[in-house]
């Protein structure tokens, strides 16, 4: 009841304002002098923009009354439950390899216990770079190893202050009334190898569901199910279902390791998403005190280094600035969006997701990008904000506009599913239309029935997406109304995006901060009505297409790297100043009262300049090569005196061209 009173009275304050808004739109007009087809056309739209935006100051008085502090979760003991850190892959260049298994290493070294793996499902086409997975994990496994046999020595010299606090706690104390000398040279080479070999690499043999299916399919591998039975049937998925009975992996050790494990929990991440150290126990108690949830979702905490471009910096500010806001409607409404990254209930998620072999559900769209939205809605996650996950920001203005077409393209999809007659039959027309004999027709098993809340988070940003046609729409008709205000309702609109959040969130600490961002919203912003109808086009046109090409990221950031950024940001966005600069001089020449729109041009011709300038680091360089754990990658290159070798890691067999050096002085020494 408590919760429904909460959600009653946020949606009720909604609800007035936007009616509100309504009648000042109605007043504003001059209905003398202006066409009642385009005045109420206006108002409709203008209605439409200010209920949108109504969203911010809604959260913002929320965020006042119940605070924005992050709240502590309830917690249980967790000590009997296992998981399963998963990474998904699917690698263009051995970077992208070196990225992600370095940062699963990270996060495993750092949330070792006896109930913790480590696996990364490579969706990974080419042969070399699977062969080069295989190699760079076994080269991590190696320094696993040496890394323990270390710490494992120390631990029987009674070197506690050496040690990793985390694992002295969930790894070694458990050895503590061994015999030191037992201890070294009966029990620690199995320990090593044990926790070694739980680092592991899986070639995932069907591409299906995309980033989703690589997941699942982990999951059901460790339910015992080594074989395809969801996402099967051509009658629904066409051409992109997958032959029942097909294994769900390529054989290999570490698939026989993970078979039957019955693992409870999976932290799903993302290649680059860090896991601070503890971070893991702290997310196991949680869940072990809401049973009942499907989906723990922490917080994600955009992080970077101090020669990190300025946009990625921003993005990290910006980010901390809203973040009370975050806090507040989640613990205001009981849950909160799943963020593709975060700890699910295994049994939970495929009882309610997949479905069994006698009774398929397969709740996710086959072709769906944003696969989250459908898990969150049946699910309805936890939001732990006293937890978070690390995630660096875009690399710079054109790196997030590649993100967000990416992720208006997996909107448009959304949309496609849960308006089918409406949205999702004309879409299917235009796809059969253009995409001809590539056309493949695909149906969803089972559709998700949203509550009041569920549809709320789950619509959030399409709401967010079409505000910015309807904002251009706006300042292009509004010319041919007269208004008794000219600019006030888009001074309001401006006022409540950018500005009025802010009295939730500024203070004495952080004022400097939060002006800068608030500057540089302005000028990243201000272009989007134009800029973000744009986006929205190339990605509807992209569901439409039989071809569809994307940039990617890492070469957009190495380009920028190996060159001057504002060269660079000409030679992306040229084309944008280009038509800013001619559509102001005939706005200049045939236009009146069009200040509105000399603004949105004059913002969009400085896009080039505004780029270049935020992809310099904060001294006003060009950003170095963003490196990814540099200290783990200089103790590899500079040839660590390792203790592992062929005979003494089981679980490598013979490292040929390994970069580790045996010192058999300090082994003798240790046995």
């Amino acid at each position: 009841m408590r919760k429904s009173l909460r959600v009653f009275f946020y949606f009720s304050i909604w609800i007035t304002l936007a009616l509100v808004a309504v009648v000042l739109n109605i007043l504003n007009i001059d209905w003398s002098q202006t066409n009642i087809a385009n005045g109420v056309f206006i108002v409709l739209i203008l209605s439409i923009i200010q209920g949108s935006v109504f969203e911010f100051p809604v959260q913002t008085i929320a965020t006042l009354i119940v605070g924005g502090d992050r709240r502590e979760n309830k917690k249980a003991p967790a000590d009997r439950l296992t998981i399963v850190l998963n990474y998904n892959l699917l690698a263009t260049s051995k970077d992208d390899i070196d990225e992600c298994l370095d940062t699963m290493y990270e996060a495993f070294v750092g949330n070792l216990g006896p109930n913790v793996s480590a696996v990364l499902v490579s969706a990974t086409n080419d042969e070399e770079l699977k062969k080069y997975e295989l190699e760079k994990r076994d080269t991590t496994r190696a320094v696993i190893y040496d890394e323990l046999f270390r710490e494992g020595v120390s631990f029987s010299q009674g070197d506690y202050e050496s040690m990793d606090s985390q694992r002295l706690k969930n790894v070694w104390q458990m050895y503590e009334n061994i015999d030191p000398t037992v201890f070294v040279s009966e029990y620690l080479d199995d320990i090593c190898d044990k926790y070694a070999r739980e680092f592991m690499v899986l070639h995932r043999v069907s591409r299906v569901v995309r980033k989703c299916g690589q997941y699942q399919d982990l999951m059901l591998l460790s339910e015992g199910e080594s074989e395809a039975y969801s996402y099967c049937d051509p009658e629904y998925y066409g051409t992109n279902a997958r032959p029942y009975g097909q294994p769900l992996f390529h054989a290999s050790d570490d698939v026989d390791n993970v078979f039957e494990r019955n693992y409870d929990y999976t932290l799903v991440l993302d290649a680059d998403t860090g896991v601070p150290r503890g971070a893991v126990t702290e997310l196991l108690q949680i869940a072990a005190a809401n049973p009942e949830r499907g989906i723990i979702q922490p917080a994600i905490k955009l992080h970077c280094k101090s020669d990190d471009t300025i946009f990625m910096h921003l993005e990290s500010m910006r980010q901390g600035i809203y973040e009370p806001m975050t806090n507040a409607i989640t613990a205001l409404l009981g849950q909160s969006g799943f963020f593709g990254k975060g700890l699910i209930k295994n049994r939970v998620y495929i009882d309610n997701v997949i479905g069994t072999k006698d009774r398929l559900i397969e709740r996710v769209p086959v072709d769906v990008l944003s696969h989250d939205t459908f898990e969150a809605a049946i699910l309805q996650p936890l939001y732990a904000g006293s937890v978070y996950l690390l995630e660096a920001p875009s690399y710079n203005y054109i790196t997030w506009n590649i993100r967000e077409r990416r992720w208006n393209r997996g909107e448009i999809l959304l949309a496609m599913y849960f308006w089918p007659n409406a949205f999702g039959r004309p879409m299917r027309f235009l796809q059969k239309i253009f995409q001809r004999e590539s056309f493949n027709m695909t149906k969803l098993r089972t559709p998700s029935k949203l509550d009041f809340v569920s549809s709320y988070i789950a619509h959030s940003a399409l709401r967010q997406m079409f505000m910015k046609p309807l904002l251009l729409l706006y300042i292009i008709l509004h010319i041919n109304v007269h208004l008794r205000y000219q600019y006030a309702s888009i001074i309001i609109v401006m006022f409540i995006v950018l500005i009025f959040p802010k009295f939730a969130t500024c203070n004495r600490k952080n004022y400097k901060g939060v002006l800068f961002e608030t500057i540089s919203s302005i000028c990243q912003f201000t272009p989007e009505a134009l800029v973000g109808t744009v986006r929205i086009c190339r990605s509807w046109a992209a569901n439409i297409s039989p071809n569809v090409k994307w940039i990617p990221q890492r070469a957009v950031e190495e380009d920028f790297k190996n060159s001057n950024p504002f060269i660079s940001s000409l030679k992306h966005l040229w084309g944008y100043s280009l038509f800013a600069l001619i559509a102001s001089i005939l706005v200049g020449l045939f236009l009146k009262q069009a200040f509105l729109v000399v603004i949105m041009f004059g913002t969009l011709f400085l896009l080039p300049f505004f780029t270049g300038f935020t992809s310099l680091s904060p001294n006003f360089k060009c950003s170095c090569r963003r490196q990814t754990h540099d200290m783990y990658r200089e103790n590899i290159t500079d040839g660590l005196q390792a203790i592992s070798t062929g005979g003494i890691y089981r679980s490598l067999g013979t490292l040929t061209g390994s970069p580790f050096k045996y010192n058999p002085l300090i082994y003798n020494e240790y046995k």
